[in-house]
């Protein structure tokens, strides 16, 4: 319908079909902007039959998605509304699955630069102070309640890791 009320308006140069197309296009009354907004729209078809190929395939990752739908960002908004309830679930997922995880309340920490002492010691984030701080209580200070404020780029999460030497290392430092 806009399509045609954009030809429609070029032909007879109508404002009133100009702007009746521009409505319905979702741009501005111009005929260069409807011109535009018509060529991305002829593009939503292609775009929405890319976009669920990748997401058919067993194993599709966000990388695999991203891929594709940069091509079509400028009609994301078009193409997203194309695409079924559980399309848009999966990409949303995708999303999220790709995000490193964020050192936040609750989470087992380290300290990240393998030179400090805390590097092998244990601790819990226990209070968020901002975006980019939070409070940290150490295992081997924990009877006391004692928490120490680091940024959130000053820790890694805990590992695990048991090396060998690095119990006593942290006894002898904490």
């Amino acid at each position: 319908m806009g399509m045609a009320l954009k030809n429609l308006a070029s032909v007879m140069n109508n404002t009133q079909a100009l702007e009746a197309a521009a409505i319905i296009l979702g741009s501005e009354p111009t005929p260069g902007a409807i011109a535009y907004r018509a060529e991305q729209l002829e593009m939503l078809p292609q775009a929405v039959s890319d976009i669920q190929q990748v997401l058919a395939k067993p194993g599709c990752t966000w990388q695999d998605y991203w891929a594709v739908a940069q091509e079509y960002e400028v009609i994301k908004a078009d193409y997203w509304a194309e695409l079924t309830t559980e399309e848009t679930e999966l990409i949303t997922a995708l999303e999220i699955a790709s995000q490193p995880p964020v050192i936040q309340v609750g989470s087992i920490v380290a300290y990240a630069d393998p030179y400090y002492t805390l590097y092998n010691a244990r601790g819990e984030v226990v209070e968020e102070l901002g975006e980019e701080e939070v409070l940290v209580a150490w295992d081997h200070w924990k009877n006391e309640g004692r928490k120490i404020r680091y940024f959130r780029n000053e820790l890694r999460f805990w590992q695990g890791e048991n090396r060998a030497g690095a119990n006593d290392r942290q006894q002898i430092y904490c």
